[in-house]
């Protein structure tokens, strides 16, 4: 999912981790209106309290283990997918890749 504002595709690249924690906490709060459930209701199909949910959704942050819940728990588990994964702009990057050593070297 690629989000827009005023046109323009929304990245993360100024922002703070807090600021990344709060923005993705209105768009918590934004996906659980927009499916008309309480945070009780979330918080009970997740398998977390309701704290938790309302402590996400205020920019306080909250546990991997409990956003992939959330997310799974509102269908969108597969917005996920792609974090962390390594993007090939070339072949060379398609075989560096297929190449990784076990552990990074001290090197700087």
């Amino acid at each position: 999912m690629i989000n827009y504002i005023h046109g323009f595709v929304m990245r993360f690249d100024f922002y703070t981790p807090s600021e990344i924690t709060a923005i993705l906490g209105k768009r918590l709060k934004k996906q659980r209106l927009l499916i008309n459930i309480t945070q009780s209701q979330l918080a009970n199909k997740a398998g977390v309290g309701k704290s938790t949910i309302a402590r996400i959704e205020t920019g306080q942050g909250g546990t991997l283990e409990n956003v992939i819940r959330i997310a799974t728990a509102l269908g969108l588990i597969n917005e996920l997918a792609e974090l962390f994964e390594p993007k090939a702009n070339s072949i060379e990057d398609i075989v560096k890749q297929q190449n990784l050593p076990q552990r990074a070297s001290r090197k700087l």
